[in-house]
């Protein structure tokens, strides 16, 4: 699989939800080789200001029209640069980079989790997911767990609405579906409904991402989780986003993965949580009543 630069026309660049853009932009070479899970670099405008490229997943991918869309939040001044840009201009684009998610592996029903702006990546994955002969032969049993902090943040309702899928939202202060964590939701669904998915796809924040991995590898259930981290460069070269990871040849030993060149995609058991930098916990956001 190739990695191209490309200058990438821009189609549309709109609000969706309370900080939250979708970018489509018309960029054929790395449209037609992007997959689910898969991210690029984006250079958000020309100078040095902001100096470094920006890391973002494919939303989604429509190879046959040569367009991919992103979804991002502005959080800081290199986004908020990127919800200024206007339809008709151009951004340079480097990809796609990374590895992708992989199909399930055994028949069973899959769960997808998504905190905030976690849902980027995994809309791409539930379309995937979605077609009816797209694994096994046969319609996969998919649950959708999507968790914000507020409803302003959420997605519209009608975005899911043509996966035909069950979609179990929560926010952190009750405005919309459950309250609380989208893991709390999700083991009060698991534990409500008595099913057990055969397989978990989850991105998120790393508090979110944490709880989701001590639960799978406490049920020996396969969990591939997206992380996400800082980026300078995107290919390996500023080794800027290393995580702690046991070591394969001896698994008591420690050794470094790299997020962009060895993810972004990791099993759960693939990475030292414990020792990961900030503590993977966090006080709650709200308190429901």
């Amino acid at each position: 699989m190739g990695k191209y630069q490309e200058e990438a026309l821009i189609l549309a660049n709109e609000g969706v939800a309370d900080t939250t853009w979708r970018l489509v932009l018309e960029c054929p070479r790395i449209a037609a080789e992007a997959r689910p899970g898969q991210f690029v670099m984006l250079q958000i405008r020309e100078g040095t200001d902001p100096l470094l490229r920006r890391p973002f997943s494919f939303h989604r991918i429509h190879p046959e029209r040569a367009v991919f869309e992103i979804l991002y939040r502005v959080v800081g001044r290199g986004t908020w640069w990127l919800s200024q840009t206007r339809q008709g201009s151009r951004v340079s684009v480097v990809g796609p980079l990374g590895n992708a998610f992989r199909p399930p592996d055994r028949p069973g029903p899959v769960a997808v989790v998504g905190g905030g702006i976690g849902v980027a990546p995994l809309y791409e994955l539930l379309h995937q997911l979605a077609k009816p002969s797209a694994f096994f032969g046969g319609a996969v049993d998919i649950h959708f767990f999507y968790g914000t902090r507020t409803a302003a943040e959420m997605l519209p309702e009608s975005t899911f609405s043509e996966l035909n899928l069950p979609v179990h939202r929560s926010t952190d202060d009750g405005t919309a579906g459950f309250c609380g964590t989208v893991v709390d939701l999700f083991r009060r669904v698991l534990e409500k409904d008595r099913w057990r998915p055969a397989v978990i796809y989850a991105c998120g924040s790393l508090p979110m991402q944490f709880a989701v991995a001590q639960w799978a590898l406490s049920r020996g259930t396969p969990a591939q989780l997206s992380l996400e981290s800082l980026m300078a460069c995107g290919l390996g070269a500023c080794l800027g986003c290393a995580l702690p990871a046991p070591d394969p040849k001896a698994p008591n030993a420690d050794r470094y993965v790299h997020v962009c060149k060895d993810g972004p995609i990791f099993e759960a058991g693939s990475i030292r949580w414990n020792k990961m930098q900030p503590p993977p916990v966090t006080p709650p956001t709200f308190v429901c009543v």
